[in-house]
């Protein structure tokens, strides 16, 4: 299992079951469009999946609202077209989560779809377009910035100077910021 040393840490027993359960469904269904992407391969998804999930369990949410983090982790870069900006690709992927729902007999979730729709966009458009939406609750807003602060805490990947902590969104996340890096150097030791 992808990071299973992390996973035996104290810090991700709670979040343990659910991150496998969540890796092992992008392994087994989830399409990438970019599968030789340098940046934005399932490892990081895999990543930002756990960090979110911790976030999320360090924030007191519930499975329900973890499961709509863990679900946006898997999908939200699976529409790139490449590993620069590709703004949109927020867009095609929420559609592709909508679409695997649909086909595949799931429930479909609002936060989720808005949390991968807007995850590429400036949150100024991002919040204002889930405060918009009658579909969501206030709580949406949480989970849109627990997202972006997981899939920001895995920009190390990019270098060292790849992450600015002073626009992490959340203190849960700006806690992480050593244990991100070090799950970075653990998840690349795994794959070399």
């Amino acid at each position: 299992m992808f990071l299973s040393t992390i996973l035996d840490k104290p810090v991700c027993q709670p979040i343990k079951k659910p991150y496998e359960r969540w890796y092992t469904f992008m392994e087994k269904n989830v399409e990438f469009w970019l599968p030789d992407s340098e940046w934005h391969t399932k490892a990081h998804c895999a990543r930002v999946l756990l960090l979110a999930l911790l976030i999320g369990h360090q924030k007191g949410l519930s499975e329900e609202e973890k499961d709509a983090l863990g679900m946006a982790a898997v999908f939200h870069d699976s529409r790139r077209h490449d590993d620069g900006i590709d703004k949109g690709h927020g867009s095609r992927a929420a559609a592709y989560y909508k679409e695997y729902c649909r086909e595949h007999g799931l429930s479909y979730d609002a936060q989720t779809y808005y949390i991968t729709y807007y995850h590429d966009q400036d949150d100024s458009l991002g919040l204002s377009e889930i405060a918009k939406s009658s579909d969501l609750s206030e709580q949406a807003v949480l989970l849109y910035q627990i997202f972006k602060d997981a899939d920001a805490l895995d920009r190390f990947r990019l270098g060292p100077d790849g992450l600015d902590e002073n626009f992490l969104r959340t203190e849960e996340a700006r806690q992480l910021v050593d244990f991100a890096k070090d799950l970075l150097q653990k998840s690349n030791e795994t794959n070399a």
